[in-house]
């Protein structure tokens, strides 16, 4: 019985890590900066949330990445609603992924 716990938590703790990482969700913040130039070989959008990048992500179907970016520096100084997905993870240098930008009305 031990067991089968053990195993139902471990099952429902990595379900809810998934669900976590995969499942955008939205933040309001401002554009602080934000350029055309890659980083590491992806677009970098600094926000006082915090910096999150926008790469395209082909498992997600996003190949518009730049497009994103291009909207993120129309918006740079600006009150925006930021959809994204993903952890931040200092230690990794992982970031957050933009998948949508739109202004706040």
């Amino acid at each position: 019985m031990k067991i089968k716990t053990v195993l139902l938590l471990l099952f429902f703790g990595s379900l809810a890590a998934l669900y976590s990482y995969f499942i955008p969700d939205t933040v309001q913040t401002r554009i602080t900066d934000a350029q055309m130039t890659k980083v590491d070989g992806r677009f970098m959008i600094a926000t006082e949330y915090r910096p999150l990048v926008n790469e395209d992500a082909k498992y997600r179907l996003k190949f518009d990445s730049g497009t994103v970016q291009n909207e993120a520096i129309r918006l740079k100084g600006k009150k925006v609603i930021i959809k994204k997905y993903g952890w931040r993870m200092a230690l990794f240098s992982m970031y957050e992924n933009v998948v949508k930008i739109e202004a706040v009305k």
